[in-house]
């Protein structure tokens, strides 16, 4: 009865040393981001959008060019009086992540601050805009909330 007890007990320890073994990690989180990009603007309401390109990525988002990333996926709106923005990159490291965090952080603030231009379109980039990490992934969502809510559903991806 006693090694039985043993077995069990050494079972049981075993099983509870796995199910820590993940705890502490990183967010190991991954998805495609420009699959992501289709369906959260796939509503017909949603604003014609253009894609940033690299040349002009710097001049939105200062330093990021500079980040390596293993994904990139940058839209604005077509029409500047239109408050809504796209941002995600995915990233190799912690660090990265943070670093474009206060890039895209920073790109709020500058809207917010006069860069918007029009009276509703600061206003919108106020109210509406979010930066989003999970795990390497970094989004910024400017998007009007009757257009659906980007931000949840990435984090419920």
């Amino acid at each position: 009865m006693k090694k039985t007890n043993r077995c069990a007990a050494l079972l049981l320890a075993l099983c509870l040393i796995a199910t820590l073994a993940g705890c502490g990690k990183a967010d190991s989180f991954t998805t495609d981001l420009t699959a992501f990009y289709g369906q959260i603007t796939a509503d017909e309401g949603f604003p014609m959008m253009m894609e940033i390109g690299e040349d002009v990525a710097e001049n939105f988002y200062p330093g990021l060019t500079a980040i390596q990333r293993e994904q990139t996926v940058l839209y604005t709106a077509a029409i500047s009086a239109t408050p809504c923005e796209i941002a995600m990159v995915e990233v190799a490291d912690d660090a990265d992540a943070k670093a474009v965090e206060e890039i895209f952080q920073a790109r709020i603030d500058a809207q917010v601050a006069g860069g918007a231009w029009y009276p509703e379109t600061i206003e919108g980039w106020e109210k509406n805009a979010v930066v989003v990490t999970r795990g390497n992934c970094v989004c910024l969502f400017v998007v009007d909330p009757s257009l659906g809510d980007p931000a949840a559903a990435f984090n419920a991806l």
